[in-house]
Formats: C-alpha cells, sequence, structure tokens
C-alpha cells in the first residue's frame, strides 16, 4: 500500500520557506524532485545567487578556468531567474565577477531588487576583486552607482565585500537604511563618513579590512546603536552619539591615545585581537595589533594626570558607567593588566557580564611594563595583594551575574582573580573557566581548589572545563 509523501503535503508557504534556504541554483534544481515542487522555488523569500557553490557539484576536479567560465555563465541567468521569480524578497545575494558592474549588470540588478522586489536586505560579493584590485584603482574602475540609487523605502540592510567604494552619492536619501557593512572595500575617510551622514537613520555599521585610504573612523551620529570594526590599521577613532549601545573592535591598530568617545549609553563593550592571518583578498590583520590593556587604559584615563582637564567635548569621563557586557583580552599574569582590569570594574557600575581571553605575549608585557612601570611603583602593598586589599567595586557587590574566563592554566596570578569573585562576588550566578590545551597537572590541582573555596553567592554554579585531552582522565575520577 502506497503511504503519503510527508514532504508533498506541506502548505506552499512552509515549502517556499524550507527552500529558501538553499543557494539559488540548488533551489531551483529542487523542481526535478517531484511534481509538486515544479514552481515552489518562485516564491521563496530569499535567493542566493552564488556560483562558488557550482563547484561542489562537479567535485574537487573543477579546475580554475572551468570555474570562471561556470561563474560567468551562471551570472548571466540571474536575469531570467530574477524575472521568473514571483514574490517579493526578504534577502537577495548576489556573488559576481568584476565585469557585472562594468557592463551595468549590477546597476541592473539592484534598481529592479528595490523598485520590483522590494527587497529589504541586499548582499553583493565581487568574486575576483583580489586579483584586479591594484588595476581598478589605477584606472578609476571603482563602484560608480547613480546617486540615490539605495534611497528604496523598503531597504534595511546593504553589504559590500570587495569593492572600491569611492562616491557617497548612491547613499544620498537613505533615510530607512538601517544596516551597512563593508567587507574588504577600500573607501576613504571622507567616503565613510558622508555615507554615515546620509543614512540619517543607520543604527549599525561593520567595516572590515578596508586598505590605506580608511585613516581614521568618525562617526557622528544619533541614530547609530552598533559599531563592528575588525583589522583597521588607522590613525584615530572618533565616535560620538547618544544611541551608541554596541562597540565591538576586533584585532585593531591605532594609537589608543587617538581614541576619543563619547558614547553615554554605551551597554556593550568588545576588544579582542585575533591571530594575523591572510584572507583570500589579500588583506593581512595589521601587524603590531593594539594591546587591549591600552586601549582600556585610555577608556578608564588610567594615565591622564589628577587635575586633567578634556580639551575636547567629546570625551566621556566614564565611557563605562551603564555597560552590562565586557569582552575584553587580557594577561591574567601580568601585573599591570590586573592592575587595569580593577579599574575598569570599578568604573562599570551596571555590570551584568564579563568574558575574559587570556592572551599572553611575554615579550609584548615586558616591554609594556617597562614603558608604564609607575603604574605598577604606585601600589602601596605586595602585587600579590591586589585584590585583597582594593576596595571592592560596585559591579562586584551589586550587580555582576555571569563571569567567563578563556585560556586559564591555573598560574599563581590567574588565580587571585576567580579566587577574588567565589569569594566576593554577592551576585554571581554563573563562573564558567575554560582551561588551555596546555594544562599542567599543577595547574589543574590548583583549578579544581577553586571548588572549596566559600562562595558569597548561594546561587553560583562554577563550571570548569578542563582540554579535550583531560576530559577522559576526570570522567575516570583521576586527578589531571
Amino acid at each position: 500500500m502506497a503511504t503519503d509523501d510527508f514532504i508533498s503535503n506541506l502548505p506552499d508557504e512552509v515549502l517556499a520557506r524550507i527552500i529558501s534556504g538553499l543557494p539559488a541554483i540548488e533551489a531551483i534544481r529542487t523542481t526535478i524532485l517531484s511534481k509538486r515542487l515544479k514552481d515552489v522555488w518562485r516564491n521563496v523569500f530569499r535567493l542566493d545567487f552564488d556560483p562558488k557553490g557550482v563547484k561542489k557539484l562537479y567535485g574537487d576536479d573543477f579546475d580554475d578556468t572551468d570555474k570562471r567560465e561556470e561563474i560567468a555563465r551562471v551570472v548571466k541567468n540571474i536575469d531570467n531567474v530574477l524575472l521568473s521569480h514571483e514574490r517579493n524578497l526578504i534577502s537577495c545575494r548576489i556573488v559576481h565577477l568584476s565585469n557585472s558592474y562594468r557592463n551595468g549588470d549590477l546597476e541592473k540588478w539592484i534598481k529592479y531588487l528595490t523598485s520590483e522586489k522590494e527587497v529589504q536586505e541586499l548582499a553583493f560579493l565581487c568574486d575576483d576583486y583580489q586579483h584586479e584590485f591594484h588595476p581598478k584603482s589605477l584606472f578609476g574602475l571603482g563602484l560608480n552607482l547613480p546617486s540615490g540609487i539605495f534611497s528604496c523605502r523598503t531597504l534595511q540592510s546593504l553589504e559590500f565585500t570587495n569593492y572600491d567604494i569611492r562616491f557617497h552619492r548612491p547613499f544620498h536619501h537613505c533615510h530607512n537604511l538601517k544596516t551597512l557593512k563593508l567587507y574588504h572595500c577600500d573607501i576613504s575617510t571622507e567616503t565613510l563618513e558622508a555615507i554615515v551622514s546620509s543614512c540619517g537613520f543607520m543604527e549599525h555599521l561593520s567595516v572590515c579590512s578596508s586598505t590605506s585610504s580608511l585613516k581614521q573612523v568618525r562617526i557622528f551620529s544619533q541614530t547609530v546603536k552598533t559599531v563592528e570594526l575588525e583589522s583597521l590599521d588607522l590613525e584615530g577613532i572618533y565616535l560620538s552619539t547618544q544611541s551608541l549601545g554596541a562597540l565591538v573592535l576586533h584585532s585593531m591598530k591605532f594609537p589608543a591615545k587617538s581614541m576619543v568617545i563619547h558614547a553615554p549609553n554605551l551597554r556593550v563593550f568588545t576588544a579582542t585581537r585575533k591571530p594575523i592571518t591572510k584572507n583570500p583578498y589579500n588583506f593581512t590583520r595589521p601587524s603590531k595589533q593594539t594591546k587591549i590593556a591600552e586601549i582600556l587604559e585610555y577608556c578608564t584615563h588610567l594615565l591622564t594626570p589628577v587635575n586633567y582637564k578634556a580639551n575636547d567635548p567629546m570625551e566621556d569621563p566614564n565611557l563605562f558607567k551603564n555597560l552590562r557586557e565586557l569582552t575584553i583580552d587580557l594577561d591574567l599574569n601580568d601585573r599591570r593588566e590586573m592592575l587595569i582590569l580593577c579599574i575598569v570594574l570599578q568604573r562599570c557600575l551596571s555590570l551584568h557580564q564579563l568574558e575574559i581571553n587570556i592572551k599572553e605575549s611575554r615579550s609584548e608585557i615586558e616591554e609594556a611594563t617597562r614603558n608604564y612601570s609607575s603604574v605598577n611603583n604606585r601600589l602601596p602593598y605586595p602585587e600579590t595583594k591586589l585584590w585583597e586589599q582594593r576596595e571592592l567595586c560596585d559591579c562586584i557587590t551589586f550587580t555582576l551575574r555571569h563571569v567567563s574566563i578563556k585560556g586559564f592554566n591555573g598560574k599563581d596570578g590567574e588565580m587571585e582573580f576567580p579566587r577574588h569573585l567565589i569569594t566576593k562576588c554577592a551576585k554571581l550566578e554563573r563562573l564558567e573557566i575554560w582551561c588551555n590545551h596546555d594544562w599542567s597537572s599543577e595547574g589543574g590541582k590548583a583549578t579544581l581548589g577553586l571548588l572549596s573555596l566559600p562562595r558569597s553567592s548561594i546561587d553560583v554554579s562554577i563550571l570548569l572545563k578542563p582540554p579535550p585531552n583531560l576530559l577522559v582522565v576526570l570522567e575516570d575520577g583521576s586527578q589531571p
């Protein structure tokens, strides 16, 4: 007896939502699976034209020459797919070759998607940008689109990857655009600032791996809520926005003293350093990235004189006053960085969540300590008594709920902070300690000793996460 086909019995709306998660070329190929699916792809909510997925269909023998030809062929079919599609789109992503905007295809797609499809989210990636970046810069082949082309009433999110963005004219009157993401783009300081000014209701800005044309990031806005900056080599950062709630800095290089931020409503602050790696588009993370400790020193005015008065009215006397989430890279074995952490926590009056990634770099630490030896000499007590002697922070006493420490080795310096949290943090609910892969036997024993400390909070749960190679040993009950 024949059984019912579960998939075929689903409503068209459900089928369209399922197929929407597939790349466009694969969504169309579902038509061969059954008659029921023949026209479902025409009503999907999202279209993702990624010709690179073609390589997976042909296996590893699909060489680069054939790949480019296949990409060009698939790109040519984008027009046919868009014209055959029957409903408005939530999002559309198009991967194309550089000749697609040379011959006007990119402009044509944007106009059609914004006017006919009333698209809400647009993303474009120029696939062969890494091979032709310098010729484009030399011969003026930057992204040149008509003024106000993105001023569609429905367009809320726009993403560009691998473009030379020289003009802000396409962004004129973009009153509905809320999110702008620029990855591996060549854009100048002036152009970026003009784009932000043109988008009067922008809420989210991401800039990753720009070229040397971007000297500074300057944002003066009353609507921007989130700023993400990654892998940029800058001369300065200037942010002034009452609405800014989240600031994320990844793998940045800039003079910490040239960072001026006025964001009284900042709730989330993240500053981390990633390993120096080369990405597929020939952009390299900046070498000698700015140390997170230096950024925190200037954010908290740790190095400024007692009677210092800011010359810049933008400068915020306490950037962390309303902070609720803090994620940073620090070396808990370095006394100077521990002191900085202590000052930061004193500035945080409403902190709920703290994440610390322990990063060690001995040569840099020694150099930094030598340059700032006066900071260490200010301590009127032995360095080992840092957390015991200092006055309790308000966030430790009243607000801190969740703490995560990653890269933990159980060394003496590292032990002081979690020990202080367990015995003094009255509202702590969860403490996670992620041990490093080279966790030693001595470090393991010391870390396990944290479980026997008297706890200030009766609700706290302490979760120790050893490295994978020690999981079996611990589960067997033996000591690490």
